[in-house]
This record gives C-alpha cells, sequence and structure tokens, in this order.
C-alpha cells in the first residue's frame, strides 16, 4: 500500500507517526515565477475571461483559480477580481518564514529536486530584506567616489 497525506503544519504530527511516511517528507513552498506562470496558463483555458493579469508575486494555485473563478462567475473584470484576492503570502507571511525555516535541510524539495534549503539574505544597499529559495548573492556596498 502506499500512503500519501498532507498538512499545512507537520509540528503536530508526532514523530513516531511521520516516520511511517518512508518515500520522504516534501515541503512544498510558494510557486516560483515559471510554475506560476504554467498556472496562469492552465485556468486561462477553463475560464472564458481575458484582462490584463495582476501582479502574481507570492500567489499561490488556489489564489490564480479563484480569481479566474471570481472573474468569471461574477462577469468581473480582471482588474475587481484581482482587488478582491489577498495572497496568504501577505495575510500569513510570518507563518510562511517559518514553516521555511523549519523546513530548510529537513524535508525534501518539492520544486526544485533536491533538500529543500531557505536562506534570508541582507541586501548590502539598505535595508532591504530579499527572501529566496535558491542560491543566494550578496550585494557589494556601493564603492565612495572620493
Amino acid at each position: 500500500m502506499l500512503f500519501i497525506a498532507t498538512s499545512n503544519s507537520i509540528a503536530s504530527l508526532p514523530p513516531e507517526l511521520r516516520r511511517r511516511f518512508t518515500l520522504g517528507t516534501f515541503f512544498f513552498d510558494l510557486p516560483s515565477a515559471e510554475e506560476r506562470e504554467t498556472i496562469w496558463r492552465i485556468y486561462l483555458k477553463k475560464y472564458d475571461v481575458s484582462g490584463d493579469l495582476p501582479d502574481d508575486e507570492g500567489w499561490t494555485g488556489a489564489e490564480i483559480k479563484e480569481f479566474y473563478r471570481k472573474a468569471h462567475r461574477v462577469r468581473m473584470t480582471l482588474a475587481e477580481a484581482s482587488r478582491l484576492i489577498v495572497p496568504v503570502s501577505h495575510s500569513a507571511g510570518e507563518q510562511i518564514q517559518s514553516l521555511r525555516q523549519m523546513a530548510s535541510g529537513k524535508f525534501i524539495s518539492a520544486s526544485p529536486p533536491g533538500v529543500y534549503r531557505y536562506e534570508e539574505a541582507v541586501a548590502a544597499q539598505g535595508r532591504r530584506v530579499i527572501l529566496r529559495n535558491e542560491p543566494v548573492t550578496l550585494l557589494a556596498p556601493p564603492r565612495s567616489e572620493a
């Protein structure tokens, strides 16, 4: 038999249960830009809507589906539908970051292949934090002209 289970919080599952899943424990992060593009195409074919797509940074597949579904069912413009979507990356950003940190080095990445790695890098120019699930390149500080 093959058992597959999903959980939004694996921390609540006892280790005795988790060890029974011998094929591995996978971590699904938010979809990358390339993955979101594929999701957009799938739902564009399914729902008969058109217009400019919103900025989708941090959107999940479920949010993209709901975006199209709202626009199609309620017959609203894509701009109107986009105002009714609050990405989970915005509403639960701290929880997502915590899950990423907890999964880093402990679970298999669903995409890209290999062990999931989460790195937080602080850009040298300013105080902006850049969060990535990819190799991190630190920016060199600007050179002063003397």
